[in-house]
């Protein structure tokens, strides 16, 4: 069995692919959005994996443009009927990749926000987002407002006085993902918020 295929996979996709995207992207171009069709990169992958012998059962990866996971949601507070808390959800993102921030550098990028589902009993009245890093990328003549590593966003929370504890509250995260200047489709992830308990992913 091919001893070296590790190394080949490794080669194409540290260095030989974001080589060949960087060749086909015009200077100067603004944020280059890939879809899944046309995809220059992924057929590239494709064509270099099926050249290539498997070597067991690999997990499957995920979806283009899939970097962040709900590390954590933390309830600060007392959880009662007729209180209010802060939930502090804490977004994990993956290496080497950003998020465009709440307040992103030009009108036309996603920005990253959290939506609670309207439940009765439940109002949620303010969620602070962390201020962005201005970033320069190349290829760009204004700087990002990015997210490039782990984050948090608190979200106030005000329970009715009528309230039935414990109860979980559906909420999502939007965000759009990039490396460098080629940006992904914007992604939806689903969390729960859970007062009077520990908080999950969908």
């Amino acid at each position: 069995m091919n001893q070296t295929v590790g190394p080949q996979l490794e080669f194409i996709m540290k260095i030989a692919l974001p080589d060949m995207v960087q060749k086909v992207r015009p200077r100067g171009a603004a944020l280059r959005l890939v879809t899944g069709r046309g995809n220059f990169m992924s057929s590239c992958l494709a064509r270099a994996l099926m050249a290539m012998p498997l070597i067991g059962v690999a997990q499957a990866p995920r979806k283009p443009g899939e970097a962040a996971t709900i590390e954590k949601v933390e309830i600060q507070g007392n959880a009662k009927p007729g209180g209010t808390v802060v939930a502090v959800v804490r977004v994990k993102l993956e290496k080497d990749w950003h998020v465009q921030s709440h307040k992103p550098s030009e009108p036309n990028y996603i920005p990253t926000e959290i939506k609670l589902s309207p439940m009765p009993g439940v109002k949620s009245s303010t969620i602070k987002y962390p201020e962005g890093k201005a970033e320069k990328v190349a290829g760009l003549a204004k700087p990002l407002s990015i997210y490039d590593s782990d984050f948090q966003v608190s979200v106030l929370i005000t329970l009715d006085a009528k309230a039935r504890l414990p109860l979980t509250l559906p909420a999502t995260l939007s965000y759009q993902a990039c490396q460098g200047a080629t940006c992904y489709p914007p992604k939806k992830l689903k969390f729960d918020i859970a007062i009077g308990g520990e908080a999950k992913k969908r």
